[in-house]
């Protein structure tokens, strides 16, 4: 683990050593992480809530959108605009009458 921080060092000379602690440097990579985790589980919330207004396969969207901001950032942005450019104007919401909630106490 220590060699593939190391090598995380950007342009670190060959053999030299971390230009700060271990310790302060896996902190460092633990938050980054953290943050990069929350910005992932918002943006495939957002994107599972707005497909199921539209009648889009919200699972897919939001767990494959979630999967590729977690393991590849670039191509999770890619997917989030790619949802914005196929995901259709019109909500369920729109169409015909307003949705009523129902009452918590129905018979089921």
């Amino acid at each position: 683990m220590l060699q593939l921080l190391n090598a995380a060092v950007v342009l670190q000379a060959e053999g030299e050593e971390l230009p700060m602690d271990e310790s302060t440097f896996v902190l460092i990579a633990l938050a980054v992480s953290l943050v990069f985790l929350v910005i992932t589980i918002g943006v495939a919330y957002w994107i599972y809530k707005d497909a199921s207004k539209r009648e889009n396969n919200e699972l897919l969207w939001a767990l494959g959108t979630a999967g590729l901001l977690f393991l590849f950032f670039p191509l999770g942005v890619v997917a989030a605009i790619a949802y914005f450019v196929v995901r259709g104007e019109k909500t369920s919401e729109d169409e015909g009458e307003p949705r009523q909630a129902e009452p918590a106490g129905q018979e089921w």
